[in-house]
C-alpha cells in the first residue's frame, strides 16, 4: 500500500461510520487523521499504516463512546431508505448471509486449519453417531417383530440367592400350570443342527420352543400356522417346524427371534422346532423329568393390568410350595420376573453399563476433539485480535462480532457434521451385534430420523463448545492495547486455556493407551503362556448323536469305537480321541469334588471342571502325563470308576502326598454317589474359558457316556484336504449324521480371547485418534507459546543463550505441559483397569509394563510434536526478534 492511499482509506473509513458519528466528530477526526498521516509519511512506506492507527485510535474510541452515551437505547444505525427498520428480519438475514460469506472466505484462506478442523469433526461426530445408532437400535428401539413388549417378562431362576437363566423342565411345567399374573409362560433353547439329505446336509441355527412361544411374543407367521398345544406334550412325537423368512417365507421378515444367536452359523435363526423335540428331552436321563437339570430358558406374557411386582409375589408363593413338595431339589430355589428388553435380563445391568461405558469413552474422544478445536480457534482468533478491535472501534456491537465468529464455527461444524453422518452411514453397514459382542438384536441398524436429530444436536453442541468461548473472549478485547499491537496479556490468557486443553487431551489419551496396552499384553501373555496342551495341528469336529438314536450307552460306545477306527485310519491323522470338550472350547462342565478318606465337613471340597474322554485323549491334545497313566480301552462301565486329575488339584487335595490310588467323590449328577480312583496326574491345562483358572478332572467317557461329543485328532501336517476326508470317514459310518465341520484348536484359542482382542482393537483405534489429536494440540500450544515469546527468546539469545539451550527449554516446557494430564490420566486409568480386572486374563490392572509403555509413547509424542516449533524458536535471530517488538 502506498502513502497516497491514505486519503482513500480515510474515505472508506468514513463510509463505514454512522451518519451521526460523522456529523458530530467529522472535523475533529479529519484534523487528527491528516496530522498523523503527514507524520506517517515521514516514517516511510512500510510503517505508515501502523503509525496512523496508533496516533488516531484514542480519538476514535473516545468520540465513539461519547456519541454512544449521548444516544441511550439507540443503535448507531439509522433506518434505511427502504423503510426496513433496524433489527428487522430482513436486515438480520442479510447480516447472517454476510457473516457466512465472510466465514467461508476466511476458511478458504486458512486451508490447513479448515482441513484439520473438518476432518477432526467428521471423525468425532461419525464415531459418536455410529455408536449412538448401535445403542439406539439395541437399547431404545423395540425388538424387531415383537408386539406388546410392555407385557412380556423374562423369568430367571434363583438358587440360594444367585440368579441363573436356566430352569428345570419340571419347574417350568409347575409354574405354567399355577395361577399367577403370568398369563402364558413359554420355554426356549437354541442349538445348531443340519439341513439336508444323506450327504450330511448344511448346518443351520435351531430354536426349540414351547407351543405358545409365538403367541407370547405377539408374532403371527406370514404363511401357515404356529405350533398347536398338542404339539408340545410327548417328547419326540411332533415332527413339525416353523422356518424363518431367510430360509423360507413363513415367519414375518422382520422377526429374527427375540434374542440374537451369538456364535451361530450365520447369526440368525433358521428353524423353530417343538421344545419336546430337543435332544435333552430324548436322552435316557430325560430332562423332561429331571428336577436337577437346569437347561431351559423362559419368558412370559402378563395378564392385562398385571405388574412385574405382582408376578414376583406369585412366583415366590409357587416356589415356596415346590420347596416343600421337593425339598431335595427345590430347596433354596426360586424365580424372578424382569421386564423384557433388548438386553437379556441376566446381567442386564452389566450390559447396560458396558454400553454406557462405550458411549462415555467415545464421548471423551469428541470432547478431546472439541477442546483441540477450541485451542485452534483461540490461536487463530488471537491473530485477529487487532482486526476485531478495529471493528469495535468503528462501531460494531459485541453481539455482531460474536455472531460473526460463531458463523465461522457453525460453518465448520456443518461441514464436519455432514461428513460425520456420511461416515456413520458407511460404518453402520459393516456393524453387527456379534462383531461388537452385544447380546441384543442388530436388525435395523441404520441412520434414521432420531439418529439424524442426535447428529444435529451433536453438531450444534460442538459448535457451542469450540466456538462460543473464543467468540466471547475476543469480542471484547482491550481496544487501545490491541490496536497498538500490545497483545501479551491476551496471549497469556489464551496460553492458559491451551495448556488446560492439551493436558486434558494427554490424560484421556493415556487412559485409552493403558487400556489398549493392557488388553494387547494380556492376549500376548495368553499366547505365550503354557496352556498345558498343544493347539498346533490339533483339530476338532463336533458331533451330536442325541437325535440319531445313540443316546444308549452301549450303542454309543460301539459308534465311538468305529469313529476311532475309521478316523484313525485316515491318511494324515497321527492320533485320534473322542471327548465332550477340550481346553478353551467355551463349553465347560463343572462340579465339586472332595476326598473320600475324610468326613464331608473336612474333605476339602474343590470346584473343578470335568471332561469325559477316551483313551488317546492326552496324547491327542498334547498334554503330558506326570504320574500314572491315561485312560485305556478297559476303562469301561463294568470296571471300577477312574479319573485323571491335574497337578494343581492333586496339590490342593493332597499337599505333599501321593495322589495316585486315592479316591474322590466326583458327583457328575446329583444322585451320582460313585467313588473314583485317581490313576493319573497330568500337567495343568487351560479351562474352557480363558478368564478362569480352575483345576480339572478327567473321567472315562466309556464309564460316563454322553452323546454330545467332539472328535479330537492330531494331524501330521496342516488341515489341507483333511476336513473332507474326516467328513467322509464319519458319514461312511452313518450317512444320517450331520456333516461335521473340522476346526483348528488354534481358532478356538483365538475365539476364547475374542472379547479381549475386540476391546484392545477399539481402544487402539480410539487411542490412535486421540494421539493424533493430542499431537496437533501440543504442536499448536508450543507453536503459540513460541510465537508469543519471540521477543523473550531474542533477549535470551542476545544475552548469550545458545540454540541448544533454547531448544531444550522449549522441549522442557512441552513436557511440563503434559505432566498434569499424565498424572490425572494415570489415576483414571488405574480405576478403569481395576474395573476390567476380570477380563485381563490374570494380568494385573496396574501392570507396570503397560503403564510404562503408554507413558513412554505419550512423552515421545509430546517431544515429536513440540520439536518443530522448538527448532523454529532456536533459529530466531536476536536482532530481528528485538526489532519486531
Amino acid at each position: 500500500m502506498s502513502v497516497n492511499s491514505g486519503p482513500r482509506a480515510y474515505r472508506l473509513l468514513l463510509r463505514l461510520l454512522p451518519n451521526d458519528f460523522r456529523v458530530t466528530h467529522g472535523k475533529e477526526m479529519e484534523t487528527v487523521f491528516q496530522d498523523n498521516l503527514a507524520d506517517a509519511r515521514a516514517k516511510g512506506r512500510v510503517a505508515w499504516a501502523v503509525a496512523w492507527l496508533k496516533g488516531s485510535v484514542d480519538v476514535v474510541v473516545t468520540a465513539g463512546r461519547r456519541w454512544s452515551r449521548g444516544l441511550p437505547g439507540r443503535s448507531p444505525r439509522r433506518a434505511s431508505a427502504t423503510g426496513r427498520g433496524n433489527g428487522s428480519a430482513y436486515e438480520w438475514l442479510v447480516d447472517v448471509g454476510q457473516d457466512v460469506r465472510y466465514a467461508l472466505r476466511g476458511l478458504a484462506k486458512a486451508k490447513a486449519f479448515t482441513a484439520i478442523a473438518v476432518l477432526s469433526l467428521a471423525l468425532g461426530i461419525g464415531v459418536n453417531t455410529t455408536l449412538f445408532t448401535v445403542v439406539h437400535s439395541t437399547m431404545f428401539r423395540p425388538v424387531p417383530g415383537v408386539n406388546g413388549a410392555d407385557r412380556i417378562v423374562e423369568v430367571l431362576s434363583t438358587v440360594s440367592g444367585r440368579e441363573f437363566q436356566e430352569w428345570t423342565y419340571p419347574d417350568f411345567l409347575d409354574v405354567r400350570a399355577a395361577e399367577t399374573p403370568i398369563e402364558e409362560l413359554a420355554g426356549w433353547k437354541t442349538r445348531t443342527g443340519s439341513f439336508g439329505g444323506l450327504d450330511g446336509g448344511q448346518p443351520v441355527n435351531l430354536m426349540y420352543v414351547s407351543a405358545n412361544y409365538f403367541r407370547v411374543l405377539g408374532v403371527s407367521p406370514s404363511l401357515g400356522r404356529g405350533f398347536l398345544p398338542g404339539e408340545d406334550v410327548v417328547p419326540g412325537g411332533h415332527k413339525v417346524a416353523v422356518v424363518s423368512q431367510r430360509m423360507w417365507h413363513v415367519t414375518p421378515e422382520v422377526f429374527r427371534g427375540h434374542r440374537p444367536l451369538v456364535g451361530g452359523v450365520a447369526g440368525e435363526l433358521d428353524v423353530w422346532l417343538p421344545l419336546t423335540e430337543h435332544p435333552s428331552m430324548l436322552e435316557a436321563r430325560s430332562a423332561a423329568e429331571d428336577r436337577e437339570w437346569m437347561w431351559l430358558l423362559t419368558l412370559g406374557r402378563l395378564r392385562d393390568g398385571a405388574t412385574v411386582d405382582e408376578a414376583n409375589a406369585a412366583l415366590h408363593t409357587v416356589f415356596t410350595r415346590l420347596s416343600s413338595a421337593y425339598p431335595e431339589s427345590n430347596e433354596d430355589r426360586g424365580a424372578r420376573a424382569a421386564s423384557f428388553g433388548s438386553f437379556p435380563a441376566m446381567n442386564r445391568t452389566a450390559d447396560l453399563l458396558a454400553a454406557g461405558g462405550m458411549v462415555v469413552l467415545v464421548g471423551l474422544v469428541l470432547l478431546v476433539i472439541c477442546s483441540n478445536l477450541a485451542g485452534m480457534v483461540l490461536a487463530r482468533s488471537a491473530t485477529r485480535e487487532r482486526e476485531l478491535a478495529v471493528r469495535l472501534a468503528l462501531g460494531s456491537g459485541r453481539a455482531r462480532l460474536v455472531r460473526q465468529l460463531m458463523a465461522e464455527a457453525l460453518v465448520l461444524a456443518i461441514i464436519g457434521g455432514g461428513g460425520g453422518i456420511l461416515l456413520a452411514h458407511w460404518a453402520t453397514g459393516f456393524a453387527s451385534s456379534g462383531g461388537l459382542g452385544l447380546p441384543a438384536p442388530a436388525a435395523g441398524w441404520q441412520v434414521n430420523g432420531p439418529i439424524l436429530v442426535y447428529s444435529l444436536v451433536l453438531t450444534l453442541g460442538t459448535t457451542l463448545v469450540f466456538g462460543l468461548f473464543p467468540a466471547l473472549r475476543f469480542s471484547r478485547p482491550e481496544l487501545v492495547a490491541s490496536l497498538k499491537d500490545d497483545t501479551g496479556g491476551g496471549a497469556r490468557r489464551v496460553g492458559r486455556i491451551h495448556r488446560l486443553a492439551a493436558a486434558a487431551q494427554t490424560g484421556i489419551a493415556l487412559v485409552l493407551l493403558v487400556v489398549c496396552s493392557l488388553f494387547f499384553r494380556a492376549v500376548g501373555l495368553m499366547n505365550q503362556r503354557d496352556l498345558g496342551f498343544e493347539p498346533e495341528n490339533l483339530f476338532v469336529a463336533h458331533i451330536d448323536l442325541t437325535s440319531e438314536g445313540y443316546d444308549d450307552p452301549e450303542k454309543g460306545e460301539a459308534f465311538v469305537d468305529r469313529v476311532l477306527e475309521s478316523v484313525g485310519a485316515t491318511p494324515g491323522v497321527a492320533i485320534v480321541a473322542v471327548a465332550d470338550g477340550i481346553p478353551l472350547d467355551l463349553i465347560g462342565n463343572f462340579t465339586a469334588v472332595s476326598r473320600t478318606d475324610l468326613p464331608e465337613e473336612q474333605s476339602g471340597t474343590v470346584t473343578v471342571e470335568f471332561t469325559r474322554a477316551t483313551e488317546g485323549f492326552f496324547p491327542a491334545i498334547g498334554a503330558s502325563i506326570l504320574q500314572g497313566r491315561g485312560f485305556q480301552v478297559t476303562d469301561k462301565a463294568s470296571a471300577a470308576p477312574v479319573v485323571v486329575v491335574t497337578k494343581s488339584l492333586a496339590d490342593l487335595l493332597w499337599p505333599g502326598e501321593q495322589a495316585l490310588g486315592r479316591q474322590l467323590r466326583v458327583p457328575l449328577y446329583r444322585e451320582d454317589d460313585q467313588l473314583y480312583t485317581v490313576v493319573g496326574v497330568v500337567q495343568d491345562v487351560a479351562s474352557s474359558v480363558a478368564t478362569r483358572d480352575i483345576p480339572h478332572v478327567f473321567v472315562s467317557l466309556r464309564q460316563r457316556y454322553r452323546p454330545r461329543l467332539m472328535i479330537a485328532l492330531r494331524a501330521n501336517a496342516d488341515l489341507g484336504g483333511l476336513g473332507q476326508s474326516i467328513r467322509e470317514a464319519i458319514l461312511a459310518i452313518d450317512p444320517k449324521l450331520p456333516a461335521p465341520v473340522l476346526v483348528t484348536s488354534t481358532s478356538l484359542v483365538r475365539r476364547s480371547t475374542e472379547a479381549q482382542r475386540a476391546t484392545a482393537m477399539v481402544a487402539a483405534g480410539l487411542g490412535a485418534l486421540v494421539l493424533l489429536l493430542s499431537a496437533i494440540g501440543v504442536y499448536g500450544v508450543v507453536a503459540f507459546m513460541v510465537a508469543n515469546r519471540t521477543r523473550e527468546i531474542g533477549l535470551r539469545m542476545a544475552m548469550g543463550a545458545t540454540r541448544g539451550q533454547v531448544l531444550r527449554r522449549v522441549l522442557w516446557d512441552a513436557i511440563r505441559l503434559a505432566v498434569p494430564g499424565l498424572a490425572a490420566g494415570g489415576l483414571l486409568a488405574v480405576a478403569v483397569a481395576t474395573a476390567m480386572r476380570s477380563q485381563l486374563l490374570g494380568l494385573s490392572p496396574v501392570d507396570p509394563v503397560s503403564f510404562s509403555a503408554a507413558v513412554g509413547v505419550l512423552l515421545m509424542l509430546v517431544l515429536l510434536a513440540s520439536f518443530i516449533p522448538a527448532r523454529r524458536a532456536s533459529a530466531v535471530d536476536p536482532l530481528d526478534a528485538l526489532r519486531s517488538s
